[in-house]
């Protein structure tokens, strides 16, 4: 064998593994671009947005009337707090006799409770990378999934759980945030807001509303 060729094989030896980065490198282009499609990576912009106070990109990514309506509730199987019939009826249409500005500034404290209550849980913000957390959010939730819904438990011990929903060519929203103290404590302050409400109304909402934890669950270390 000449001088020559040992050098020529050299060179083919190092671009092997050159190769094997560039095929890993293109996989793993081709799975962050389906990724991005996902709600787990959803719920990781949700969880970065929350944490940096980007209001504008929490916006976009939780449907706050519909978050409000489930927890109300439009009928007692699917009642954030378990009141009857009659009663989720009386406060919805309470609600929406109210002033705008009075209905804008309860949307603002039902966002900034969620906001407040997926910090708990995610933990402090800028402790990690927006890739680590993204990539995270599979083994660090439990999720059930379709091909336009997704049922998220962020949590075990918080007890925290999400449903988010796409439509045909739209983006992963929240629409429903389940978590019994957290709804005892919305719907108490929707409450106050509403007009004057009869006796026995609000001595059943009351009862209901004492038999909820009234601590927020508190997140695993």
């Amino acid at each position: 064998m000449s001088v020559t060729q040992k050098p020529s094989r050299r060179r083919w030896l190092w671009l092997i593994p050159g190769g094997f980065v560039l095929v890993g490198v293109v996989v793993f282009f081709a799975w962050w671009q389906y990724f991005k499609t996902t709600p787990a990576y959803a719920l990781a912009l949700l969880i970065e947005a929350s944490q940096q106070n980007d209001r504008a990109a929490f916006d976009r990514m939780v449907d706050l009337d519909r978050v409000i309506d489930n927890f109300i509730g439009q009928r007692p199987e699917g009642s954030a707090i378990g009141v009857t019939t009659p009663m989720v009826t009386s406060v919805r249409v309470q609600l929406e006799s109210l002033a705008p500005e009075t209905i804008a500034a309860i949307k603002e404290n039902v966002k900034e409770r969620i906001r407040n209550r997926i910090n708990e849980v995610a933990g402090p913000a800028g402790a990690r990378p927006f890739l680590v957390t993204a990539l995270a959010m599979p083994f660090v939730t439990e999720m059930s999934r379709t091909d336009q819904s997704a049922e998220i438990r962020i949590n075990r011990a918080a007890e925290l759980e999400l449903t988010m929903e796409r439509r045909e060519g739209s983006d992963w929203q929240v629409t429903a945030v389940r978590d019994q103290a957290l709804a005892s404590r919305v719907v108490s302050e929707i409450v106050k807001q509403l007009p004057q409400s009869e006796p026995e109304f609000d001595k059943q909402l009351g009862k209901e509303l004492r038999t909820l934890p009234q601590k927020l669950p508190l997140p695993l270390p």
